[in-house]
């Protein structure tokens, strides 16, 4: 019984534990490269999340007037891990505050938050399968 409730409890809490290590994450090398965000920095970062995020889905969904269902899916229990889909955008934070100045880097960074985690789940679960497929 305590076992089935943890498993409930780590594949509910999965996708949001990873996306905010990325998101904290990637903040913290925004910040640590340009220093605390100012208030319109802060709001250019969440901008940014949100309208990768929107973007996606807009993709994903087929455009705003879709109806989206809420289904639960099975993946395997490594694709809960999220070492690659946490990590990614952090580099990718790096690589943008080496390359733009603080206000773009901060939107930047933001949208290639939910583009990049998002995005490498997919992998993640491709190499899960194939790992799963071996043992």
């Amino acid at each position: 019984m305590r076992e089935k409730f943890l498993q409930s409890m780590l594949a509910g809490e999965s996708k949001a534990y990873g996306f905010t290590i990325a998101f904290w994450g990637t903040g913290s090398v925004l910040a640590s490269n340009f220093g605390l965000p100012n208030m319109l920095q802060a709001l250019s970062y969440g901008l940014g999340a949100v309208t990768g995020f929107g973007l996606l889905a807009l993709v994903v969904f087929g455009g705003a007037d879709s109806k989206v269902k809420k289904t639960e899916s099975e993946y395997m229990a490594l694709a809960t891990v999220h070492y690659i889909a946490s990590l990614g955008p952090i580099l990718v934070a790096g690589g943008v505050a080496r390359f733009l100045p603080a206000y773009p880097a901060f939107f930047v960074g933001g949208l290639s938050i939910s583009l990049t985690y998002n995005l490498l789940t997919l992998l993640e679960e491709d190499i899960s399968e194939f790992v799963t497929g071996l043992l």
